[in-house]
């Protein structure tokens, strides 16, 4: 069983996607390098045909990776949420975060909450507006694995 640190989870959830913006920066460029030769050299339309080819190519770029960016706007929502239940549990148990790890990104039923040494089983009502700690034994603690 996996235990991610409060941390880890932040951490996480800042992270960019640098391999989309490195994209998407080397596509302007190209973009705006063979605008420059187009306004350069009107009658030559090959730098005018290699600018259409950047605009396609950014479109298409966007298009394939809009689902991707929904999905990861989704999982940091999540994320948010677990972090807003960690800082709740922190406060309520006196425990500092960096104390705290808990086994989902993401609120689900039944989730564990690492507090110190403790371990607790997270119950939430229907709308997830509040939660109820219970004190929980993990049977093979050797299988724990923290990721800080």
């Amino acid at each position: 069983m996996t235990f991610y640190s409060y941390q880890h989870l932040y951490e996480q959830n800042q992270e960019p996607n640098f391999l989309f913006i490195l994209v998407i920066l080397g596509l302007s460029i190209a973009l705006i390098v063979s605008g420059v030769l187009y306004f350069r050299n009107r009658r030559d339309n090959k730098y005018r045909d290699l600018a259409i080819i950047f605009v396609f190519a950014i479109a298409l770029f966007f298009g394939i990776n809009y689902n991707n960016y929904e999905k990861q706007i989704d999982i940091n929502n999540q994320t948010n949420q677990t972090l807003t239940l960690m800082r709740s549990i922190s406060k309520e148990k006196k425990i500092p975060k960096k104390k705290l790890y808990s086994n989902s990104s993401s609120l689900t039923e039944g989730m564990l909450i690492k507090a110190g040494k403790n371990y607790y089983r997270v119950s939430f009502d229907n709308n997830v507006n509040s939660y109820t700690l219970n004190r929980a034994s993990i049977v093979d603690s050797s299988q724990i694995n923290l990721v800080k």
